[in-house]
C-alpha cells in the first residue's frame, strides 16, 4: 500500500512522543545513577568503589542492543527468582531501564574527571570557611563542575538518542517500529525514502539536544 509523504510524516509524528518519553526518562535515570556511581568511585569505598568501576566498564563495553534483550527477557526471570511470579515487563519499561543504565556508564566517565578537575585548594578554602559538605558542594564545587561536564554530557545525550533507534527490536512501536512496518507492507520499494525521513527526524532531535546543552554552557560558563 503506497502512502504519500504527508501521510508517512503524520504516522511518524504520532509515535514520536514515544521516542521522546523514552529519551527523557532514560536520560533522567541515567543521570541519577551516574551521580551515584561517580560518588562511589570518588570516595574510594572498599569493594563498593571497585564494583562501581566494574559496572561502568561493563556498561561501556556491552552493546546497547544486548542490554535491551537482557532487560526485557532477564528482569522477569530475576523477579520470579525473588518470589514475584507472573510479572511481565513491558517493552517500553525495559527500554527505559536498559537505556538509562547503559547511559549512566558513559555519563559517570564524564562526571568523575569533571569533579576531579576542581582544584584541591577550593575544597580546602570551603572547609576553612566552615562550610558543611552539602553547602560546599552546591556553592563551591558544583558551579565549577557543571561547565566542565556539560560538553561531554551533551555528547552522551546525543549517543542516547541514537541508541533509541534500537528499541523497536524488543517490540516498542516507535519511529523505527512504524518504519519497519511500512517497509514490509510496501515490500521494500520505498525503504530508502523512509530511512531518509527517519534520519532527518533523529537529526532534528539531536540538534535540539545539542542546542539546549550549548545554551546551558553559555549560562554556566565563567566570564
Amino acid at each position: 500500500m503506497e502512502m504519500s509523504t504527508l501521510e508517512l510524516l503524520l504516522e511518524f509524528l504520532k509515535v514520536l512522543p514515544i521516542n521522546i518519553i523514552i529519551i527523557i526518562l532514560s536520560a533522567a535515570l541515567g543521570l541519577l545513577f551516574a551521580i551515584l556511581l561517580t560518588f562511589l568511585r570518588i570516595k574510594k569505598i572498599p569493594v563498593i568503589s571497585q564494583m562501581a568501576d566494574l559496572y561502568v566498564s561493563f556498561a561501556r563495553s556491552v552493546p546497547g542492543l544486548i542490554l535491551l534483550f537482557i532487560a526485557y527477557f532477564g528482569i522477569p526471570k530475576i523477579l520470579s527468582l525473588m518470589g514475584f511470579n507472573s510479572v511481565d515487563v513491558s517493552p517500553m519499561h525495559a527500554a527505559i531501564i536498559s537505556m538509562g543504565f547503559y547511559h549512566s556508564g558513559y555519563i559517570s566517565e564524564v562526571f568523575r574527571p569533571a569533579y576531579l578537575s576542581v582544584d584541591k585548594s577550593q575544597h580546602e578554602a570551603a572547609d576553612s570557611l566552615g562550610y558543611t559538605p552539602t553547602k560546599k558542594f552546591f556553592r563551591i564545587i558544583l558551579p565549577q563542575v557543571i561547565p566542565v561536564a556539560l560538553p561531554g554530557y551533551g555528547n552522551g545525550l546525543v549517543y542516547l538518542i541514537h541508541d533509541t533507534s534500537l528499541i523497536f527490536a524488543i517490540g516498542v512501536i516507535d519511529i523505527m517500529g512504524v518504519a519497519e512496518l511500512f517497509i514490509s507492507r510496501s515490500y521494500g520499494t520505498n525503504q530508502v525514502f523512509i530511512y531518509f525521513v527517519i534520519a532527518l527526524m533523529f537529526s532534528a532531535m539531536c540538534f535540539t539536544a545539542d542546542f539546549l546543552i550549548k545554551k546551558l554552557e553559555k549560562k554556566t560558563s565563567f566570564r
